[in-house]
């Protein structure tokens, strides 16, 4: 059972290109891209890179974003590599609040702070989830192992069965724009690093100082826009009692948007980042992939996000943000 469980790296990007072919024609791919975050707890306490570089194009001077995400985490290492010497496991529902605050410094750079506010509880959707899967032929991926609506939150010296909640680190970012303004093709390189100011033993923070860079464009063509990037993460010197290894990591993300109406887009989105850990546990240890579609209208976006075929994100995400712009 165990070797059923497990694909092949090539099966598995078979597999996620036809999931991604097959919704990009379903939906008929549909204005930017998403602002998400990855809310599993061993992503969610380490620097993260923004996607949304190209918003100071309004003529505002500042721009305030409101994020809320609820996800479904479920990640037993005994399920899949239980010759490990301290397990490894993470069952929980997270709810996180994030407030981005950017502001024009010319006309061709900004700076911007996200502060996150996190909460880890048992929840209670669980069964819910498992019929999700179930419906669209989905693996549970070991649900069925283990009782449902628990919070089990155990890795390094952090063993912890209930609640815990409080402010994340806070992320600090530069963004610098291409110096002239041509319609159809934008350009950025941006600069962020992340401040450990949170509790490590709550699991809020890997109390290290991360920082990063990365290069995004988008294209617009008539009602279509296509959006990518690509970046690196340093994760500094974190607490080596809470994490097996965090050293860097690359990532990558590229989107399509498709204007319905003149204030409604349709958005698909796919982010990848190599992963960081080297902990044993397969699931952590493997790249993490977030496949999210979205609507945008006006200052408004709500979306949902799967864990396609990795298991380093929440099995779904659900996430509503609103922009204010002054």
């Amino acid at each position: 059972m165990q070797k059923e469980r497990k694909k092949t790296l090539v099966d598995r990007l078979c597999r996620l290109s036809a999931f991604l072919l097959l919704t990009i024609l379903s939906q008929t791919v549909f204005a930017q891209s998403l602002f998400i975050k990855n809310n599993a707890p061993y992503y969610l306490n380490i620097l993260q890179p923004d996607f949304e570089q190209f918003d100071f194009y309004n003529g505002k001077k500042f721009n305030i974003t409101f994020c809320t995400q609820y996800s479904n985490i479920m990640a037993y290492s005994f399920i899949d590599n239980p010759q490990l010497d301290k397990d490894i496991a993470f069952d929980m529902e997270t709810f996180s609040l994030t407030a981005k605050i950017e502001t024009r410094l010319t006309a061709y750079s900004s700076v911007y702070v996200e502060i996150p506010f996190i909460y880890h509880w048992k929840g209670m959707f669980d069964s819910l989830i498992e019929n999700y899967h179930d419906f669209v032929g989905f693996n549970n991926g070991g649900r069925e192992l283990v009782r449902n609506n628990q919070f089990v939150y155990r890795i390094g010296k952090i063993d912890k069965t209930t609640s815990s909640a409080g402010i994340g680190d806070i992320t600090v970012g530069y963004n610098i724009y291409k110096v002239r303004d041509i319609t159809n093709f934008r350009f950025n390189v941006s600069v962020f690093c992340k401040l450990p100011v949170a509790s490590v033993s709550d699991g809020l923070s890997s109390g290290s100082f991360d920082f990063g860079f990365g290069v995004n464009g988008q294209n617009n063509f008539n009602n279509f826009q296509f959006f990518y990037g690509l970046g690196y993460i340093n994760y500094g010197n974190p607490d080596k009692k809470y994490v097996n290894r965090l050293d860097e990591s690359g990532y990558l993300y590229f989107g399509l948007s498709y204007k319905i109406k003149e204030n409604l887009k349709a958005i698909t989105q796919l982010y990848l980042q190599s992963s960081p850990y080297d902990t044993g546990f397969d699931r952590m240890d493997d790249y993490m992939a977030m496949f999210a579609l979205g609507i945008q209208y006006k200052d408004y976006q709500i979306s949902f996000t799967e864990d396609v075929f990795t298991y380093t994100a929440p099995d779904i995400t659900v996430t509503f943000s609103r922009k204010i712009r002054f």
